[in-house]
């Protein structure tokens, strides 16, 4: 199998960056770097997608709050809604007795009656905080006073055991920024918010090659001196795995021509090329002399401090899709 790993991606801003004699080793953080200066910036293309298909996605563009999460002033707790200052004088020896408004408070009920001085609504939690009311009493804290009536036994204060409208996130609130990686909580905050689609930065399409005579696709049957081809699958996974969509186009032979063919080809339909293999010194490594015919500004940084991955090379193309 070739003895490194190429990376071509396309780029629109043809750049100073000189092309670099055959393995200067490089820091892998100087190698990043070059290889990030010639990426970046340039558009990235975005596309509009449903919600449950924004899975690993990143965002295209900031995401504002359409409404107030929760929707409503709602209760914490199973218990009474009251007016606080009903309790002011409550407490254990003490107990203040209010009448029962005629209706209970569910999740997804609409209160009816408000809440006058001297009254109280039972509310289960997650219930909406009826009119009059600016507070709960656990139900742990009250005492049965017959069917129409009951004794609250602590003191209330105003906003007790309440989640107030826009307290978890607030209409026109910046919800998500552009780049934002969309995973499960980033859905579940746009579920709160009722957003059923949003931009997304397509996925780029990254067209992956191996090299070598030497390589077989599994499933296949070894002959004498072949080996699998490993990089192939764990290139292309580990890009689905990060995020890209991965172009698997299989092993090409050690021949200039039909490899050169197959990179241009890679590159007319994808926006990246990952090519495994040919970028060390061996007399079957081809790639490196077919990366620097594909355009400028060229190699970017070949060869970096990695044991193993020496010889690894990337290289950038001027644009022909983006």
């Amino acid at each position: 199998m070739g003895s490194g790993m190429t990376m071509i991606p396309q780029s629109q801003d043809r750049s100073a960056l000189e092309q670099e004699q055959f393995l200067k080793i490089l820091s892998r953080e100087e190698a990043m770097a070059r290889f990030e200066a010639a990426l970046f910036p340039r558009a990235i293309p975005s596309e509009t997608r449903k919600l449950a298909d924004t899975l690993g996605t990143a965002l295209a563009e900031d995401v504002t709050a359409p409404i107030d999460v929760p929707p409503f002033d709602r209760s914490n707790v199973d218990g009474f809604a009251v007016r606080s200052a009903d309790l002011a004088a409550a407490g254990e020896g003490a107990p203040v007795r209010l009448a029962l408004n005629g209706e209970t408070i569910h999740c997804g009920t609409a209160p009816r009656m408000q809440v006058a001085t001297g009254t109280a609504t039972p509310i289960a939690t997650g219930g909406p905080l009826p009119r009059g009311a600016d507070a709960v009493v656990m139900v742990e804290h009250t005492q049965p006073a017959g069917p129409d009536a009951i004794d609250i036994r602590r003191a209330a204060s105003p906003g007790q055991f309440v989640s107030y409208a826009g307290s978890d996130i607030a209409r026109g609130e910046a919800l998500l920024r552009a780049g934002t990686l969309v995973g499960s909580r980033e859905i579940g905050m746009l579920a709160a918010c009722g957003i059923a689609e949003v931009a997304v930065a397509r996925k780029p399409r990254v067209a992956v090659i191996s090299t070598g005579d030497e390589l077989v696709q599994p499933g296949e049957v070894l002959a004498p001196a072949e080996i699998y081809d490993t990089n192939g699958a764990i290139v292309a996974a580990a890009i689905d795995e990060n995020g890209g969509e991965a172009i698997f186009l299989g092993a090409i032979p050690d021949d200039e021509a039909k490899l050169e063919a197959a990179m241009r080809r890679a590159l007319a339909d994808a926006d990246m090329l990952v090519l495994s293999g040919g970028t060390s010194k061996g007399a079957g490594d081809l790639s490196h002399r077919i990366i620097s015919r594909l355009g400028q500004p060229g190699i970017v940084a070949h060869g970096v401090a990695l044991k193993p991955g020496k010889p690894c090379a990337s290289r950038s193309a001027t644009a022909s899709r983006w």
